[in-house]
């Protein structure tokens, strides 16, 4: 059913698609036109129909995916939530697209052309997805000729228009849906608002610091000050010819404990904030721990290298040996955990013939000790053998599977 599919972007009016080719027009005009946050444009061309979703995140920050087949959509609801799930997937795989600070979506890469492997296996996900559910889609009828090529119509999305949308669908070549806008997912969310209160706990820190600091120098001036009035209180009462003066100091004395225990209310008073903030970061661990529960792992770099030679250098063909994966991790968690390894070639999955290696799906695994809360560099068994040479030169694709979920993908070279 789904003949192509595309992955564009638009950022401070620099245009990227991949892949490239006569669909660029239309695109390139829709990323012009867009001016709500969530979009889906539909264009009919003969017997294909383009149905294209847009992000708009920022006036000049615009991403987006598109799909052609010879169908109608009947449900654009379904079809728009996909996408969006489609790009938060991605951002949280974190090679071509990433969360900012924010919990935004970004592009990670300068080019899609550069991790064409990655944007191949998204469409395949896609394209298999969107295939499975037949049912929301029917027959593309006759095209009317007597409906211009450049006819177009709008619509805000709701169930009121659901069906007028798909009968405009039927009649015009260009049909634009403003879709509702929906909450981030949680993840992002949870970013945004941690790194938020980051901010603002380290202000508040700083603050209590600088205040505590000035208590404490005026505990130690106000404790001097009693020492002394006491030693003048002491002389006066036996001098008894200055027994008015005593009675002054006794007085000062007094107003200076008052101003003593005014101070220590105000420490009790910030010891009941830091108090306060102490839970307040229980609670941030706690989500944390909540995370990760669905995604315990998450690895910020991946290289390889050959036998024993340096990590992210040019491996060639008629030195290789094995080839090491090394790995940088975050963890959420403690203990050992199993990593599964595919490495695929421009032939496919590397599997061994071997009794005790052999995994279903994957070319091996290994197992890793990991601590809670720590980045940690990992370093993978190799694959390979003892003979030199053992890669051919080409393309090849290293992933690292944990709990059936790809958490990191390379594509590497041997020369």
């Amino acid at each position: 059913m789904v003949l192509k599919i595309y992955l564009f972007s638009q950022v401070s009016g620099n245009y990227q698609q991949y892949a490239v080719d006569h669909s660029e027009t239309f695109l390139k005009q829709f990323c012009k036109n867009c001016f709500a946050l969530n979009q889906i444009a539909i264009h009919r061309d003969g017997n294909l129909m383009y149905y294209a979703y847009a992000y708009r995140k920022t006036k000049s920050e615009i991403y987006g995916v598109c799909i052609v087949c010879g169908e109608i959509c009947l449900n654009l609801q379904w079809l728009y939530e996909y996408f969006q799930k489609v790009l938060e997937a991605s951002a949280y795989k974190g090679v071509l697209f990433c969360f900012d600070e924010h919990g935004k979506i970004r592009k990670n890469v300068e080019k899609f052309s550069s991790e064409a492997a990655e944007v191949d296996s998204l469409f395949c996900e896609i394209k298999g997805y969107v295939n499975k559910w037949q049912s929301y889609w029917e027959v593309l009828p006759s095209e009317d000729f007597s409906i211009p090529i450049e006819s177009k119509i709008s619509f805000a999305f709701d169930e009121e228009a659901k069906d007028k949308i798909t009968d405009a669908i039927r009649h015009y070549h260009n049909v634009i849906v403003t879709m509702k806008n929906t909450a981030p997912s949680s993840f992002a969310k949870t970013i945004e608002r941690l790194n938020s209160e980051k901010v603002q706990l380290q202000k508040e820190r700083e603050t209590l610091k600088n205040s505590i600091e000035s208590l404490s120098k005026q505990k130690k001036q106000y404790r001097w000050v009693i020492v002394l009035s006491m030693l003048v209180v002491a002389g006066l009462i036996a001098i008894l010819l200055f027994n008015r003066n005593v009675n002054e100091l006794r007085n000062e004395l007094m107003k200076r404990e008052y101003s003593v225990d005014s101070l220590r209310s105000v420490v009790t008073n910030r010891d009941s904030v830091i108090y306060t903030q102490k839970k307040d970061l229980k609670h941030t661990q706690s989500i944390l721990d909540t995370f990760a529960l669905y995604m315990p792992i998450l690895v910020s770099d991946m290289e390889v290298k050959n036998g024993n030679e340096n990590y992210g250098g040019r491996i060639y063909s008629d030195r290789t040996t094995y080839i090491h994966p090394k790995l940088t991790v975050y963890s959420l968690i403690d203990g050992i955990v199993n990593l599964y390894v595919k490495f695929y070639t421009p032939n496919g999955l590397l599997t061994s013939s071997k009794a005790d290696m052999s995994l279903t799906g994957y070319s091996y695994k290994d197992n890793v000790v990991l601590n809670k809360n720590q980045s940690t560099t990992v370093y993978l068994l190799g694959w390979g053998g003892d003979d030199r040479g053992h890669w051919n030169k080409g393309a090849y694709r290293i992933e690292v599977w944990y709990n059936n979920a790809c958490i990191k993908a390379k594509t590497f070279y041997i020369y």
